[in-house]
């Protein structure tokens, strides 16, 4: 059975000489390693029932569960599976290329987001992490409705990318108010975990300070185990 995970595009070998022997690729290596990763989790592991699948016009990587509506069911065959900004600029007719959406809660552009109650963009992981943001349709993640944030939160001013726009999260240590988006986060490795809490569940988010150390030395510890 195929790997669902990794798609790879075909190309015609080339030869070098009278042996017609394939020449070796010296291109750069691919990035099928980082697009394994979910654009929302950014996890690689995946299961039957919740693959990892890439949109056939940008190459976005998502779980299915994590990206939530839109990508509940594997298209059959050769059909191909787009993510819904794709869409977009599909139906609106103004590019036949994807155009990246800034996102209302963080300064980045692109990535797996989906439309606001104000048809405006939003990322799936912002909406997830960014406390009083809704999402309309809870199980698909899908509608975010942004409009019950504090607006003291609005004010504040991002550690890492030294941007106030957007809405930030908070370091969940004691006494800790530093300010991220979680955005910004995610990209820099920070600790941010999901936490099942009887019927809901606790995001934690901490800053490089207060990253927990056992983590930092497992993954230290990891690199010198699997470095050639």
């Amino acid at each position: 059975e195929a790997d669902p995970v990794v798609r790879v595009h075909m190309t015609e070998p080339t030869t070098c000489g009278p042996c017609e022997e394939p020449a070796e690729d010296k291109a750069e290596p691919t990035r099928y390693e980082e697009l394994a990763c979910c654009n929302v989790c950014n996890e690689g592991d995946w299961e039957d029932d919740n693959q990892i699948i890439f949109c056939d016009s940008c190459d976005l990587a998502v779980h299915q569960v994590c990206y939530g509506a839109g990508a509940r069911e594997i298209p059959a065959g050769d059909q191909p599976w787009y993510c819904d900004m794709c869409r977009f600029s599909m139906r609106s007719g103004t590019s036949s290329r994807r155009v990246e959406q800034e996102c209302i809660l963080c300064p980045e552009k692109g990535g797996a987001m989906k439309r606001t109650t104000d048809s405006r963009w939003a990322h799936i992981t912002c909406a997830l992490w960014v406390p009083n943001v809704q999402f309309l349709d809870v199980e698909g993640r899908d509608v975010i409705h942004p409009f019950s944030i504090h607006e003291e939160r609005l004010k504040l001013l991002c550690t890492i990318c030294e941007k106030g726009v957007g809405a930030c999260i908070q370091c969940r240590a004691p006494r800790c108010l530093t300010a991220f988006h979680a955005s910004c986060a995610r990209r820099m490795g920070w600790h941010m975990v999901e936490k099942e809490k009887n019927d809901w569940v606790l995001h934690e988010a901490l800053c490089e300070k207060h990253r927990p150390k056992d983590t930092t030395q497992r993954k230290k510890k990891r690199r010198r185990e699997t470095k050639w």
